[in-house]
């Protein structure tokens, strides 16, 4: 008779697990595997290693920031770097601070919208998500002397948002099945019942474990040892099935900024931070295949529902200089060091299937601790190394006379150079980094990232533009990474000190393709599926209201 398993990895340090509240108490009460290296999205090749086959490309999106702060910053595209006096410059460079003449506070909300559509066997289908969300909030208090003062400022900002809906389904001859009977022959086990042991790896604990609990891959006799089939497999070993993937994530990066700036003469200003990032990230993969064979199989269909929570605390540092060589222009220059992160993840899987032989059978990875009500589930903890960023900044001021009844304005460039080639991850043996540092730079590359804007103000009121260009971290060409925004918004300021901003954000458009899993080596000549292509398109929008005083 199949029994549940047990399992328990050492635990993490369970304050990581609520970094949110952390976040609202600084917010509210302060002053202030294998293939992972082709960059596919392996989002189901989790259900068959879910701790290893998504934590290379958590990677590169815990490196991948957006320009968020005040909804002026992102109307201009978030070419903010050399932009002093505005809330989100302070965020791209520190040495911003030390433009302010008053104190100031101001809080941000947005809203985002996010439309996938995936191309699988043949098939279109199209998902999305929108919500509101927290953007930024910062108190910015400026020093008692009467020259030059210290300018500090503690800021609470979003720096991505993982909020996300992808859904694709279509008829394919190969079977995830197929991997957990490969999986479990490739175990050498001299009894079924060894894979419910609890020394088996975690990759079999969460894949061909399950799938002989729940009859999906069943076991005969080989000699010595026990080979398995798969219920997938039609009499004369045909497989067709109807497969479909949901994925559905939310959370995203926030950061706790304190930052300093001053100016040191007429035409000099610095600035540094320093900044804490916490990831905060829930995801859970729907895969279900359903048996169309028109030669019997044993299957009617079977759902596996990967559940994954993963939380995160980091720490960078900024370093940041303005120069204003002549009075109409503005050069800035910021070096961000790495973001160097702790993080757990915790997951678990859960299997139903449906077959003519046993019925409606269910299993999962989670497991009761002594009886009791406690749940557990599978944890990983691991380390990882964000890019190196730079960023060259150049703003240029007209109408400088001072004559704030004619119109003035602004236009602003940032150039950044992210180092995706220095990301690392540490989570197993060293022999297992190395190989990890040697996908890494394999695959990524350093890019440059381009942001551009301008403004139109007069008397009260102000007109934005901008546009943003992220380039592709991929080596491959082949993977379109790139990421392109148009934006534009509103503002008034009124002479009390008071102002709202208004802005809007689309585009976002970027390529991805996926594979939903990739069959491990047999001899039975069963193949991988195709790979997915997903198009997504993002929208903003951002509303800002603050106070100097």
């Amino acid at each position: 008779m199949k029994r549940a398993f047990a399992y328990r990895e050492r635990p993490f340090y369970e304050w990581m697990r609520y970094p949110s509240i952390f976040l609202y108490f600084c917010a509210v009460f302060t002053p202030m595997t294998y293939k992972l290296s082709l960059l596919l999205a392996v989002a189901l090749g989790a259900i068959a290693c879910p701790a290893r086959a998504q934590t290379l490309q958590e990677v590169l999106k815990f490196s991948s920031d957006i320009s968020v702060g005040s909804a002026r910053g992102q109307a201009i595209g978030g070419a903010t770097g050399a932009l002093g006096g505005e809330i989100a410059a302070i965020y791209v460079n520190p040495a911003a601070a030390g433009f302010f003449q008053n104190t100031d506070l101001s809080f941000s909300l947005g809203y985002q919208h996010i439309r996938n559509t995936a191309y699988y066997l043949g098939n279109k289908d199209n998902s999305k998500r929108a919500a509101l969300k927290f953007d930024n909030f910062t108190l910015l208090i400026r020093g008692k002397e009467k020259e030059r003062p210290l300018i500090l400022a503690m800021g609470v900002n979003r720096t991505n948002n993982f909020r996300d809906d992808v859904y694709y389904q279509g008829n394919s001859n190969s079977s995830q099945s197929l991997n957990y009977f490969i999986q479990a022959d490739d175990a050498h086990v001299s009894h079924p019942e060894a894979l419910l042991s609890t020394r088996q790896d975690v990759a079999i604990r969460h894949a061909a474990t399950l799938a002989y609990q729940t009859d999906l891959i069943s076991p005969y006799r080989d000699g010595d040892q026990y080979k398995f089939t798969s219920a997938a497999e039609a009499d004369d070993n045909s497989v067709l099935v109807h497969q479909s993937l949901h994925t559905i994530t939310h959370g995203g990066t926030t950061e706790l900024a304190l930052v300093f700036g001053k100016q040191r003469s007429e035409k000099l200003y610095l600035g540094g931070s320093l900044n804490f990032d916490f990831i905060k990230q829930g995801q859970q993969n729907i895969w279900t295949e359903t048996n169309i064979n028109p030669v019997h199989a044993d299957l009617n269909y079977f759902k596996v529902t990967q559940t994954i929570a993963t939380n995160g605390i980091g720490v960078n540092l900024k370093l940041g200089g303005i120069y204003k060589p002549v009075l109409p222009l503005n050069l800035g220059l910021t070096l961000q060091s790495p973001t160097w992160y702790g993080v757990n993840k915790e997951y678990q899987t859960d299997m139903l299937t449906d077959t003519k032989s046993a019925g409606v059978v269910t299993a999962s990875t989670v497991y009761m601790v002594d009886d009791t009500t406690q749940m557990e589930k599978d944890n990983l903890n691991y380390s990882l190394r964000t890019p190196w960023k730079a960023t060259a900044s150049a703003v240029l001021l007209l109408n400088t006379a001072g004559n704030t009844n004619s119109p003035h304005g602004l236009i602003s460039v940032d150039y950044e150079l992210d180092d995706y080639r220095s990301m690392k991850l540490k989570y197993g043996s060293a022999e297992d980094n190395r190989y990890t540092s040697e996908l890494v730079k394999a695959n990524y590359r350093t890019t440059g990232n381009l942001r551009a804007g301008a403004e139109l103000r007069y008397l009260f009121y102000a007109l934005r533009l901008g546009f943003a260009r992220y380039g592709s971290p991929y080596k491959d060409s082949n993977i379109d990474g790139t990421r392109t925004y148009y934006s534009g918004g509103v503002g008034y300021k009124a002479n009390d000190g008071y102002y709202i901003d208004l802005s809007l954000i689309t585009g976002g458009h970027q390529q991805r393709r996926e594979v939903p899993y990739e069959l491990l080596p047999n001899n039975y000549g069963y193949v991988n599926p195709p790979a997915v292509q997903i198009n997504s398109a993002t929208t903003r929008m951002a509303l800002t209201c603050g106070v100097r005083f």
